[in-house]
């Protein structure tokens, strides 16, 4: 397929999009495209004088902070029903990481940047990297608990429906509660973490009594 560079201007996000990022993969996502540039083209598909993205929506929220005027894209002619089939193969088809393989990667990776620097742009935290990229280096057991480890510690998406006024009770609480991402590795994402201390506080008061 031929790649098109439209103006930023024409492109439109997608209204029925089901593919969400939150806080933390949003930043990684922003460092990445600092550090790469945009290294895959948008889906999109014409729907009148502008156009609709199937695949890169975050991406091209991304670009419009950035100031970027023309985004290179890959124009498909397909009706609704065919988009929203699109959309979704082209933002859930994954594959799955061979464990010896991304180990392998990973260490030579971390020759030349530090666990921090690739955490910023891959979904794991740093300490989840450097537990992956010692596997093979130690006893089958070990390198299981190791595995495990790393897959533990990836941050999840939690993806809650709020009414206005309980996104508001919510939203209160959590600037209520004080929160150092520095000081909480295995979460960098403050939201993320400020939502696991109100659960855990909550836990203890109704133990205790």
């Amino acid at each position: 397929m031929n790649t098109t560079y439209l103006p930023i201007e024409r492109l439109v996000t997608s209204p029925w999009n089901s593919n969400v990022q939150d806080e933390a993969m949003m930043a990684r996502l922003r460092e990445s495209l600092r550090r790469f540039g945009l290294v895959e083209n948008l889906v999109v598909r014409p729907v009148g004088s502008e156009y609709e993205v199937l695949s890169g929506n975050h991406r091209l929220m991304v670009l419009r902070e950035m100031g970027i005027t023309t985004v290179p894209c890959v124009i498909v002619e397909v009706d609704d029903c065919k988009a929203r089939l699109l959309s979704q193969a082209l933002n859930h088809i994954h594959g799955e990481d061979n464990p010896g393989l991304r180990s392998e990667l990973l260490q030579k990776t971390l020759e030349h940047f530090s666990a921090n620097e690739i955490a910023s742009v891959l979904p794991e935290t740093a300490a989840s990297l450097v537990s992956l990229a010692s596997m093979g280096k130690e006893t089958v057991s070990a390198y299981l608990v190791k595995w495990e480890r790393a897959r533990s510690v990836r941050l999840k998406h939690f993806v809650v429906q709020l009414t206005e006024e309980q996104l508001k009770t919510v939203e209160k609480a959590l600037a209520a509660i004080k929160f150092d991402p520095t000081q909480n590795r295995n979460n960098p994402n403050v939201r993320g973490g400020k939502l696991y201390l109100l659960c855990q506080n909550y836990l203890e008061a109704i133990q205790n009594g």
